[in-house]
């Protein structure tokens, strides 16, 4: 008789639980003949970051921050087993994270549909950690006016671990366009907003990134390293890096650091779009410049009084 009750309550919560999301991330890019309305709408997988043999790397920490960012700004809740897919890790690992976490607030469980998304403990430091960038509040206005203007899509970014990661990001109000939302991730080596981060740091710590970077690129980093030479000579030429179909072969962009005068992290601010639309000409000529003259902008901000 226990068995039989077992069963059904078991058919009955298959019945009420929602259809599984997909796992495979949506990286659809539009085509030339997009209809009007239509946006290029990007996201793309998180996984563990590979531990090598550093002795100060704290493995369980590293899991557990692997956890967390794979939770994406336009998901749903997640169950153990798509964090597991997009994480790399073997799904038992991944139960005792996400217990762990959601033990100190860090993630919220829903016991119904055994799924979990992120927690109150982490909006709050996410909300802390944005507020203590006075980069992002000063470049702000900047790249919203540079995005009406233009009517492309231009953020703000910082590195993290192999990526930039978006800060601020702001539409342009074409019919169609390129949606990278806070929260989007960049290849440091291909896009414009990473040739951009490394064209800004000084040589000595240049080197210093190029050498984390490098695990990452395998076979293709001798070309990869030729690119990221020429876009730190392009910016010093110009004042602006591009990336001319390198990151995505149908997307072009432009970008230029931003160097605090006093010291600290390099930030990135760039603008891109389809490259059907984004010519390099347009890029080169007009938009560039435009890039240049905002950063110079928020870096005199910057500039402490006296």
């Amino acid at each position: 008789m226990s068995t039989r009750k077992n069963t059904k309550a078991a058919a009955l919560a298959a019945t009420t639980l929602p259809p599984r999301r997909p796992s495979t991330p949506r990286q659809g890019l539009m085509a030339r003949g997009a209809k009007p309305g239509e946006v290029l709408e990007l996201s793309q997988p998180m996984g563990a970051e590979e531990e090598g043999t550093d002795t100060q790397f704290v493995s369980a920490v590293g899991r557990a921050m692997a956890v967390l960012s794979a939770f994406r700004p336009d998901d749903g809740p997640l169950g153990n087993a798509e964090l597991s897919e997009r994480t790399g890790l073997p799904k038992p690992t991944v139960s005792r994270l996400t217990y762990t976490l959601a033990r100190c607030g860090c993630l919220t469980f829903n016991p119904r549909y055994r799924v979990y998304q992120l927690g109150p403990a982490v909006v709050a430091m996410g909300h802390a950690a944005m507020k203590s960038i006075d980069v992002r509040q000063l470049a702000r206005p900047l790249i919203q006016q540079l995005a009406h203007q233009s009517n492309f899509n231009v953020g703000l970014a910082a590195r993290d671990e192999q990526s930039m990661v978006y800060l601020d990001a702001f539409e342009g109000n074409a019919l169609v366009g390129l949606r990278l939302p806070v929260g989007f991730r960049l290849p440091i080596l291909t896009s414009s907003m990473g040739r951009a981060y490394l064209a800004g740091l000084p040589e000595d710590e240049r080197e210093l990134a190029l050498a984390e970077l490098r695990p990452a690129a395998q076979s293709n980093w001798t070309s990869m390293l030729k690119q990221v030479k020429e876009a730190v000579a392009e910016y010093e030429q110009h004042g602006f890096c591009t990336s001319i179909g390198e990151w995505r072969s149908d997307v072009n962009g432009v970008a230029a650091p931003i160097r605090p005068p006093a010291g600290g992290p390099v930030y990135a601010v760039n603008l891109g779009g389809p490259a059907y639309l984004l010519s390099e000409h347009l890029l080169r000529e007009e938009l560039g410049p435009k890039i240049a003259e905002l950063t110079r902008k928020v870096e005199a901000a910057m500039t402490p009084i006296g």
